[in-house]
């Protein structure tokens, strides 16, 4: 049995707004017994489709691509069935979205004259017969790194497997509810503290995205990154996830990969491909000093820099098997020493005044 909730060391104002709708969420009867909480069934988790995310998915790939990447433009070209050698522009970032839908001899003419120095094509889906590419110029007169490369490879892999559910319309068609329903009750038998966490973290990450002005796309991308975030600790052993004291250095290297076990995860959902990128980046910081792939500021998504501080926000402020909770003034606090090198300033800046808003109504 999961162990019982311990009480936040928040004021309850705060907390009824901390916690992701937790009042309101089934957790699944977990061997041993149930938790502690009397819950209703899941009902509060965004649709995708209800909310028009699912005909963005190629196009918000595309924007977090350039991001990340520090690129000029990203362009998705997909080939034609019959001719695969004629590409059509299916999504584009930097580029004029006026281009949208026009088909190209080769992949180089859909660059026109911009006269980028140097364009790097990843093979969208079996590098034998690719159904496209995704293209990538960096800004400034440049080269991608080897890891920057690897990376793009991560993203044509991400576009391929939105075209396979595109195709089979499942991003039209199909509501991922229930398979993210189904990974929230896996994480709530496995680890309850984890599942706990998470809710908090979403509940919190949601109303600092709006406190930012975040479009809507931005906001599903943060809710459900925040809620997956930790989906990858699914794989970590339970004797590294509940260990007392210090981890060694090989199992610190184990924890460092959950953020891309949990991209991996979540890409398996049809539509969620770009919440998949969030995922991976939620452990990125400013200073570049963060994992996987080391992005400095500039280039880690805004929804993966909000979850970074909501994330160790909720950690500071929980009771843990390695740690003791410290109050909301004094994690606001450190959060604040570590701004600009660790964490976004603005989204710390952002949390901060969110605390101090009065909490809603909880029905």
């Amino acid at each position: 049995m999961p162990p019982k909730p311990q009480p936040f060391p928040c004021t309850p104002r705060y907390r009824r707004f901390l916690t992701w709708n937790s009042e309101n969420i089934a957790a699944p009867t977990p061997a041993g017994g149930p938790l502690s909480h009397g819950m209703a069934p899941p009902s509060t988790i965004p649709s995708p489709q209800g909310l028009g995310y699912a005909g963005l998915v190629l196009q918000r790939l595309v924007l977090h691509g350039r991001t990340s990447l520090g690129a000029e433009q990203v362009h998705l070209l997909v080939g034609d069935r019959e001719d695969p050698r004629r590409l059509t522009l299916a999504a584009c970032a930097g580029c004029d979205p006026d281009a949208l839908g026009r088909q190209f001899d080769g992949p180089l003419a859909a660059f026109g004259r911009a006269r980028l120095p140097a364009v790097t094509f990843a093979p969208v889906g079996a590098e034998s017969q690719p159904r496209g590419y995704l293209a990538a110029a960096p800004r400034g007169r440049r080269e991608f790194a080897a890891r920057e490369l690897g990376l793009l490879d991560e993203l044509a892999d991400l576009a391929g497997a939105a075209l396979v559910h595109h195709e089979r319309r499942e991003l039209s068609q199909a509501d991922p509810r229930p398979e993210i329903e189904a990974l929230v009750q896996r994480l709530a038998r496995s680890d309850g503290d984890t599942w706990r966490h998470s809710l908090e973290v979403a509940g919190i990450a949601r109303r600092v995205g709006r406190r930012l002005g975040l479009a809507r796309p931005d906001l599903v991308e943060v809710e459900l990154g925040a809620l997956l975030h930790d989906i990858g600790k699914l794989r970590l052993p339970a004797r590294i996830l509940h260990k007392r004291g210090a981890l060694t250095s090989a199992e610190w290297s184990m924890v460092r990969r959950h953020p891309e076990w949990g991209a991996g995860i979540v890409a398996g959902i049809p539509g969620l491909e770009p919440v998949a990128v969030i995922v991976e980046l939620h452990h990125e910081r400013p200073d570049g000093g963060g994992y996987p792939h080391g992005l400095p500021a500039a280039r880690i998504p805004m929804a993966s820099r909000i979850i970074s501080v909501c994330d160790a926000f909720g950690a500071m402020t929980t009771n843990r098997s390695y740690s003791a909770a410290i109050d909301c003034s004094a994690a606001v606090a450190e959060l604040r020493r570590e701004a600009g090198a660790q964490f976004d300033r603005d989204v710390v800046d952002a949390l901060a005044l969110t605390l101090d808003e009065p909490a809603p109504a909880v029905a």
